[in-house]
């Protein structure tokens, strides 16, 4: 029998008239409907509409004219001025109810069965509601369910499975007393996602039976003071732990439950069906359903599928899928939706900001990027990156001049604030900090401008403005290489160790939009090339000596999360000076590197963006030296180059967005004599086939 909403039956209540000979039945609809003054809201693939009825009544209640139209295969629910035509649920029924006594408490046992059909139905839940006690039917619809004496109270076991209404059996000691349905009205759990469960974590790490629970049971929740798992299902709460929000959670390994109100700890990880307060503590990573509110730390990431509402700690990645107002610290990447707070990171992401975005790279969909080529007195080239919002952005420099016949090369960072004076005028307030690649990093430049830009195209403008530069360094001879070229005793002799002075900077800048796009398809382009720069230390180096690369790779996708490469690159490793002092006089001797690593291997990737991945293969190492000794040793200066092959490996993780930009850490190592490592940022593009 259709069931009628528990609210208004005006809709249904109403009379019609019709007289349809063979008319189609969508258009048997519409007239209903234009008479009863209302609209039908329906799945067009739940009736065929196209089919031909023959219906003849007067003056009849819509209810009944419905009823002899679909029988009772249909619900009726209203909604305004709509009325929603839904499948009914099915009933269930229980068959060859057996209760025992077995040591002082019940084992319940019986089949599940369709009420129409007779159909033994496999993966029912039946679950007892105040003892949290679950389990599922098996292949047969047999189950068996054991609980403790309560005081020989009734108790009431409940039976729920997708597509069909819940049912209630009563127990008064030994005797099924009743069976009623305990939930007559329709309340579709078609629509109901179970959006933690949908994740690549929580596909890989809930169990199947776990998951047709939640199907089963989408709306019971209970509260308990605390519960401990081992992993997810192995809980004091057993299958019943998804379905069960706790004031305390504690998860030796991982554990799944529905929730928690209070504090969370979990060995590896915790996730949670619904939402999360106020602390919660994991070793690898946190995953909740819902909101979460509080403190959220973990060891490699955090996700939150709705609000962020307080700080999110890990040391690579955490996301707030719908909004963060609140803190995001990840040192790789935080993405969220809306941004009302602070994210630090490598790289952020936003859908749309009203907070600060503070990383080398800030990506915010209602936000803009600029790339801008200038020129001020400290140097003759600048080129600098900007990405964020009007109102907060940072920036990425690199900085070019010559001293004295040498070239000095410095890279820096900066953050900066636009006035905005008009639609193509406004005012950039920047600060910065660089530090050089070829000499110490002991050396450092400070600079704050105002500059005027003036925008002549829709991606174009050109700008100026002053400049305040401060130039330090710590060391009289900062580099070791000074004591031959000099170059920087151009600011001893000429400035002291600390100079200020007030300069100009001018330039032309290109600058758009972030616009959120589709996610990336891996299957629809199976071929990629990435092409990226890498700065990176390496460990066997003196002085901190910035290692400038670049790299580039062949990328084929062999599933929707794996995929396989072929990499080729560059890595300049810079010029040691040695310098020792002895009876006989000076010597000095350097070496400088250059290493061609040719590998493949395997990428695998995480949440959406998230990628690790893994490579072998071999590398060309060419080596150039000189060495002479002060008296002038007979020979003079001696010069040489040198080259081998060594077997190497490659690690790697980071993000790949959507919008093409790869961003990352790597490691390479070397397996010379001494063993060679380099440890590497990496800013990368891809490029589809």
């Amino acid at each position: 029998m259709p069931t009628r909403p528990l609210f208004g039956q005006t809709i249904l209540d109403k009379k019609v008239t019709l007289y349809e000979e063979n008319q189609r039945l969508a258009d048997v609809l519409d007239e209903i409907g234009r008479q009863g003054q209302f609209f039908f809201s329906y799945n067009s693939e739940l009736l065929p509409r196209d089919s031909t009825v023959s219906l003849k009544v007067r003056k009849q209640k819509i209810m009944l004219v419905l009823t002899q139209l679909f029988a009772n295969r249909f619900v009726y629910e209203e909604r305004k001025n709509y009325l929603i035509i839904s499948p009914a649920l099915r009933r269930l029924t229980f068959l060859n109810a057996d209760v025992n006594d077995e040591d002082g408490n019940y084992s319940v046992s019986g089949l599940v069965a369709d009420e129409g059909t007779g159909e033994r139905l496999r993966n029912a839940s039946v679950y007892e509601k105040q003892q949290l006690s679950s389990t599922l039917t098996d292949d047969h619809g047999y189950f068996r369910l054991k609980l403790k004496r309560n005081n020989n109270n009734p108790f009431r076991i409940t039976i729920s499975k997708l597509g069909y209404r819940d049912t209630m059996v009563t127990f008064l000691q030994s005797v099924s007393v009743s069976i009623t349905n305990d939930n007559p009205a329709y309340k579709s759990s078609l629509n109901k996602k179970n959006n933690v469960e949908r994740t690549a974590l929580g596909s890989l790490l809930i169990s199947a039976r776990q998951k047709i629970q939640s199907l089963n049971i989408p709306d019971f929740f209970a509260k308990r003071p605390f519960q401990i798992s081992i992993t997810p299902g192995l809980s004091t709460h057993g299958m019943f732990s998804p379905q069960v929000v706790n004031t305390f959670s504690l998860n030796l390994a991982g554990g799944y439950t529905a929730g928690v109100n209070g504090l969370e700890i979990g060995g590896f990880f915790n996730i949670n069906k619904e939402g999360a307060k106020y602390l919660q503590l994991a070793g690898i990573f946190n995953l909740v359903g819902g909101n979460m509110t509080g403190l959220q730390i973990a060891g490699a990431g955090n996700v939150v599928l709705d609000t962020l509402r307080g700080v999110q700690l890990s040391l690579f990645s955490n996301r707030a899928i719908a909004g963060a107002n609140g803190v995001q610290m990840g040192l790789l990447h935080n993405s969220t939706g809306h941004l009302k707070g602070l994210q630090f990171g490598l790289v952020n992401i936003a859908d749309t900001s009203q907070g600060i975005s503070l990383g080398l790279i800030n990506i915010v969909h209602n936000g803009f990027y600029e790339l801008l080529y200038s020129v001020n007195n400290m140097a003759g080239t600048n080129l600098t990156f900007k990405s964020g919002t009007h109102d907060f952005y940072s920036t990425i420099l690199i900085r070019i001049k010559r001293f004295d016949g040498q070239k000095l090369v410095a890279w820096g960072v900066g953050a900066g604030h636009d006035f905005m004076l008009g639609s193509k005028i406004y005012i950039s307030a920047e600060t910065n900090v660089s530090l050089p690649v070829n000499q110490s990093w002991d050396e450092r430049w400070i600079q704050a401008k105002i500059l005027i830009n003036c925008r002549i195209s829709k991606h174009i403008s050109i700008l100026a403005g002053p400049a305040l530069n401060r130039y330090s360094y710590i060391w009289n001879n900062p580099s070791a290489y000074s004591q031959y070229n000099n170059a920087n005793d151009y600011y001893t002799q000429k400035h002291g160790k600390f100079k200020t002075s007030l300069g100009w900077e001018g330039g032309i800048a290109y600058h758009s939009v972030f616009k959120k796009e589709k996610q990336y398809d891996a299957q629809s382009n199976a071929w990629l090339v990435v092409l990226a720069a890498t700065a990176g230390l390496n460990n066997l180096s003196s002085g901190n000596q910035l290692i400038p690369g670049t790299d580039l790779s062949l990328h084929r996708i062999l599933g929707s999360n794996l995929g396989a490469f072929i990499s080729c690159g560059y890595n300049r490793f810079p010029a040691v000076i040695h310098h020792d002092v002895d009876s006989d006089g000076e010597d000095y001797y350097s070496s400088a590197y250059t290493y061609i690593p040719l590998n493949g291997g395997l990428r695998y990737t995480l949440f959406r963006t998230f990628y690790v991945d893994g490579g072998l293969g071999l590398a060309t190492r060419s080596r150039s030296y000189y060495s002479f000794s002060k008296p002038s040793s007979p020979g003079g200066i001696n010069r040489g180059v040198s080259g081998e092959s060594t077997f190497m490996y490659t690690l790697s993780a980071g993000f790949s967005f959507p919008n093409g930009v790869e961003a990352g850490i790597k490691k390479d190592a070397y397996k010379i004599s001494g063993g060679v490592q380099q440890y590497a940022l990496k800013l990368g593009y891809r490029f589809k086939l």
